[in-house]
Parts: structure tokens; C-alpha cells; sequence
């Protein structure tokens, strides 16, 4: 068997090998200690920066929008060891002169640091970088505004085009001072072609001033900074303007209607519920007419989906009625009523009804030429015993007097029993 080193021998020897243990120990720790003791300094980086407003600048409503992100560093200096475990949480920087502060408006402040936390065997042995701070101050505001669609688009002839957007308004929270900047809130530029099929964009949101620039907004939120705008690309007609008349004579003069016509889009289907592209504005009743001019604005209501495209939102109906003359003729009163089962007693048997027309029809009307009903349809369901009614009158002129017309609405007072 081979010889071994000394070496080895040595170190069989468990005793040999604690003691060589204890003195690589002994050493590391002499050095280390030596080490710790030995001053150094250290920059400590990352250190927020304390801005403090005064109570009354608080209570009027400000606070600081920018130069709050900013932090600091500073040299200390000290043993290794202690210096070596500083965070940025065991000092603090501090901006001061912040008791200036009565205003919206930009500021300058000066920084100081000083120790905070357990540990205090160090020393701060430089200023703080930066030296100094720049800070806005203003109070908040939040506003809401439209969307506006400025966008610039063509489409074909015989078309038309509606641009939605996904959200029509927003709001935006910042510094009073920049918001109140703001003039306008738009989607804005430029589509190239002309649109032939609908489609859905997305648009960023563009802030303006009162004189159309754009605004940089650097301190403002928005609870939204994008729109999508859809395009829908309807057909287009042109569509007749009408009004319908009730209780009108066989003639009377021509009725005008300005517009007479307008440009209607929509999607075919509701287009289609505008038979013959002919559109009713509304009703003339000659029962409420005299012998004045007749002028009213209708507005244009069109079924859902439809837009008036040519811009009209009402029509003005007219008609000469100054020719016309009228007349009051006393008439009896005749009755529906089946008198074998109620009896009756009118509290007048006779009615003055003011009648309408030309002037040589209505200079020989007479009592004669008007036929005056007492309807009673529909009202002695429940008549079981003597019950006072007012009686509508149903009032229709002959032949003769067709081109005139009864002005207002009758009733009758009668006193109805069964027999």
C-alpha cells in the first residue's frame, strides 16, 4: 500500500481540522470588523419628495398636478454597515417655502432632507439633488362635453351617410386652469373616397380652444380618449309634404305647404312606411276655422330611422280664408233616440249654429238647409232611471250648402227616463 502525503495524514485528524476551522473563522471576522468600522459614503437615490399645502390653501380647493413625481437622492456618510442598509424610506426630503402657496400658478421650492427612522449613526453630508423643485398648483374641475363629429367624408349621389358615434359625450377631470381651456371635444379628419358601405372606425378624441388649435392637455384625465364612429349609408328621397282635412266643405281654397316637398334617408324599411314617398305633417279640422287666415307650423315628424336631410324640421301650412263670410241660424233639434223606450226633455229645443261659406250661399241659408241630430249612440246603456246628459250633435248641411262648413263643436242638454 502506498505511502500517504503528510498532508493527508495531517488532515485525518478531525482536531487538526476544528482548529484550522476556528483560525479561518477568527480571521474573516477581524477583517469584517475592521471593514465595518471604516467610514464611507453612499448616495441614496429614489426618495420621495414631501409636499405639504397649508391648510388654507387645502380648503380653498387646491392641490398639486405635477412635480409630485418627482424624487431625490442625497449622500450620506458613515460605517459600511450602516450606510450600506439605508433605504430611501430612512430619510426624508422636504419641499419647503410651500406656505407661499395661496394660488393656482407654478412654483418653485427649495429641498432639505433629514433622517427619519432607527437608524441615526450616519451623517448627511450633501444637499439635495435637485436643490430645487418645480410644482403646479390649481383646483380641480371636471367638466363634461359633447363629441363633436368633424369628420370630412364624401358619398355618391342618391346617397346619404349617418356617422354615430359609440359615446357622445365626455368628461375630464385636471387642473381647473387647463380645463377651462377647453372649447370643443371632436373627432377630426380626413375619410379618402367616398363611402359606398358601412363600416366602423376608431377615432382618437381631439380637445380645441375657442379658436380651433389644438390643446396639449398634459395634466387632464378623460374617462375616455377614444370613439368608434360608425358609417351607415342610406338611400335618399325625395318625399311630398301633405296635410289631411276633416269636416271640410266639397271646395275651399288651396291649401300652401312651404316646404312642398323635402329629401328624406333611412334604411329601406322605414322608408317604405312612407307610402308613395308622401308624408302627412297633420290635420286641418274646419270645425275650428273661421273666415281668418289660416297659418300653422307643422312640425315634420317622420317614422324612426328616417332624417330629413335637406334640413327642414317643420312645415308652414297656409290658406285664404278671407272671402268667406258667416252666419248664425237658430235650428231644431231632432233626436236618434227610440222614444217608444225613453222619454225625453231637452232643456232647448233649439241650437245656434254658426255656419261658414260664401257669401252667396250663406246670405239664403236657413234653418232649412241644416240637419241637427241629437246622437244619443252609446249613452243609455246605463240609463235605468231619469239621468241628465249632455248630448254631442251631430250637424250636416244639404247639397246646396256643400262649399260651406260648421264652425265649432255642439252638445245638447236632455234629461232622459225609460218609459
Amino acid at each position: 500500500m502506498k505511502n500517504k502525503s503528510l498532508i493527508s495524514r495531517v488532515l485525518s485528524h478531525n482536531w487538526v481540522i476544528l482548529v484550522l476551522s476556528f483560525i479561518i473563522a477568527f480571521v474573516t471576522w477581524f477583517i469584517i470588523s475592521a471593514n465595518s468600522q471604516t467610514e464611507t459614503n453612499v448616495v441614496i437615490s429614489d426618495i420621495p419628495i414631501a409636499i405639504e399645502l397649508s391648510d388654507e390653501a387645502q380648503n380653498d380647493g387646491l392641490k398639486v398636478f405635477s412635480g409630485n413625481d418627482v424624487t431625490a437622492s442625497v449622500e450620506v456618510t458613515g460605517n459600511r454597515v450602516t450606510v450600506g442598509s439605508l433605504t430611501s424610506s430612512d430619510i426624508q426630503v422636504t419641499a419647503n417655502q410651500t406656505s407661499s402657496i395661496i394660488g393656482a400658478g407654478t412654483y418653485t421650492l427649495s429641498l432639505s432632507a433629514k433622517k427619519t427612522g432607527a437608524k441615526t449613526n450616519y451623517n448627511i453630508v450633501s444637499s439635495v439633488t435637485p436643490a430645487n423643485i418645480t410644482i403646479f398648483v390649481d383646483k380641480e374641475k371636471e367638466s363634461t362635453f359633447e363629441i363633436e363629429n368633424q369628420l370630412v367624408y364624401t358619398v355618391e349621389d342618391g346617397t346619404y351617410v349617418n356617422a354615430s358615434l359609440s359615446v357622445n359625450e365626455v368628461t375630464l377631470t385636471g387642473p381647473e386652469t387647463e380645463i377651462s381651456s377647453i372649447d370643443t371635444v371632436a373627432v377630426m379628419g380626413t375619410i379618402e373616397g367616398s363611402l359606398t358601405d358601412n363600416q366602423t372606425i376608431q377615432k382618437s378624441l381631439i380637445f380645441l380652444d375657442k379658436d380651433g388649435n389644438e390643446l396639449d392637455l398634459q395634466l387632464s384625465t378623460a374617462d375616455i380618449d377614444k370613439v368608434d364612429v360608425t358609417f351607415s349609408i342610406y338611400p335618399v328621397v325625395d318625399v311630398s309634404l301633405n296635410v289631411e282635412v276633416q269636416n271640410a266643405p266639397a271646395s275651399y281654397p288651396k291649401i300652401t305647404i312651404s316646404p312642398s316637398s323635402i329629401k328624406v334617408a333611412g334604411p329601406q324599411d322605414a322608408l317604405n312606411e312612407i307610402t308613395d314617398n308622401k308624408y302627412t305633417v297633420g290635420t286641418i279640422d274646419f270645425t275650428k276655422l273661421t273666415n281668418a287666415d289660416f297659418s300653422r307650423s307643422f312640425d315634420i315628424s317622420l317614422p324612426k330611422g328616417c332624417k330629413v336631410i335637406s334640413g327642414e324640421t317643420a312645415a308652414k301650412v297656409t290658406m285664404d280664408l278671407s272671402s268667406y263670410v258667416s252666419s248664425v241660424v237658430t235650428c231644431k233639434i231632432a233626436s236618434n233616440i227610440d222614444s217608444s223606450k225613453y222619454k225625453t226633455d231637452f232643456a232647448s229645443t233649439n241650437v245656434d249654429i254658426t255656419v261658414y261659406g260664401p257669401k252667396s250661399l250663406i246670405e239664403s241659408i236657413t234653418a232649412s238647409g241644416i240637419s241637427v241630430i241629437a246622437d244619443f249612440d252609446g249613452l243609455l246603456d246605463d240609463v235605468t232611471s231619469t239621468v241628465s246628459l249632455q248630448v254631442p250633435l251631430n250637424i250636416t248641411l244639404t247639397s246646396t250648402y256643400d262649399k260651406c262648413w260648421i264652425y265649432d263643436s255642439y252638445t245638447a242638454t236632455v234629461n232622459v227616463s225609460p218609459k
